[in-house]
C-alpha cells in the first residue's frame, strides 16, 4: 500500500496550496515541492518508499516531464499534459496568451498575478513578493511544452480530475485516459479539499 505522496503546485502559487488538502490526509508522508514563485525555490528529495507524484494545473505538465523513479502512479487535478493550442490541440490556450502574460509581468508582476488568480477563482493575498524570473520561466514551460506523448506513456497509472468549469481549456479537456470531470473550477485542490483528498487515499489504497 503506497504511503507516501510527491506534490507540485501550479504556476502562481506556493507550497502551501496544498495544506487544505493535506489536512484530510494526516498519516500520509509528503514531500512538497515548492517552486520558487514567492521565495527560495524548494525541491526535495523523491520519497525512498513507493509513492504517487500528485500535481495541480501547471504541477501536472512538470510532473509528466521528470524522472520519477519508484513512482506508482500520478494523481492530477486540473491538469494537462500541454498548456497552448496547435491545430491538434484546439482546447489550448493561444500562445499569444502567454506571450501578453510574460511581456506584462515583466512591468507588472503584482496586476498579472492578481488577474490570474482572480480567474482562478481565488481573491487570497499574494503570499510575498513575486519572483519575477521563476515566474516567467513558468510561463515558458506553459507555452512550450507537450507532454502527450509522457502521458501516454503512463496509460493506466495516470489518474486526473477536473472542474466542469475550469476556465483554462486544456484543464477542462483532461487527458485522454479516463477520468473524473466534477462540479468545480481550476481549483479543486483548494475549494473541493476533501473530495480531492479521497481522490488521491483512492489510488495510495490502489495505484493501478
Amino acid at each position: 500500500m503506497t504511503r507516501a505522496l510527491y506534490l507540485v503546485h501550479g504556476w502562481g502559487f506556493d507550497a502551501s496550496f496544498w495544506a487544505p488538502m493535506l489536512a484530510h490526509l494526516p498519516d500520509v508522508k509528503v514531500q512538497v515541492v515548492d517552486c520558487g514563485y514567492f521565495g527560495p525555490e524548494q525541491r526535495p528529495a523523491l520519497p525512498q518508499t513507493p509513492y504517487l507524484a500528485v500535481g495541480h494545473s501547471a504541477g501536472s505538465l512538470a510532473l509528466l516531464g521528470q524522472d520519477l523513479p519508484g513512482c506508482e502512479g500520478l494523481v492530477f487535478f486540473n491538469g494537462f499534459p500541454r498548456f497552448t493550442a496547435t491545430p491538434d490541440f484546439p482546447d489550448g490556450t493561444p500562445e499569444r496568451v502567454l506571450t501578453r502574460m510574460r511581456a506584462r509581468l515583466k512591468r507588472d508582476p503584482a496586476t498579472v498575478l492578481h488577474d490570474f488568480r482572480a480567474l482562478c477563482g481565488t481573491d487570497v493575498p499574494l503570499p510575498s513578493t513575486p519572483d519575477v524570473d521563476a515566474l516567467d520561466r513558468g510561463l515558458e514551460a506553459l507555452q512550450t511544452l507537450d507532454h502527450r506523448p509522457q502521458a501516454a506513456d503512463w496509460k493506466d497509472r495516470l489518474h486526473w480530475m477536473t472542474g466542469m468549469d475550469d476556465p483554462f481549456g486544456a484543464a477542462k479537456a483532461g487527458f485522454a485516459t479516463p477520468g473524473e470531470q466534477v462540479e468545480g473550477g481550476h481549483l479543486l485542490p483548494l475549494t473541493h479539499s476533501g473530495l480531492c483528498a479521497d481522490f488521491v487515499r483512492r489510488w495510495l489504497d490502489d495505484p493501478r
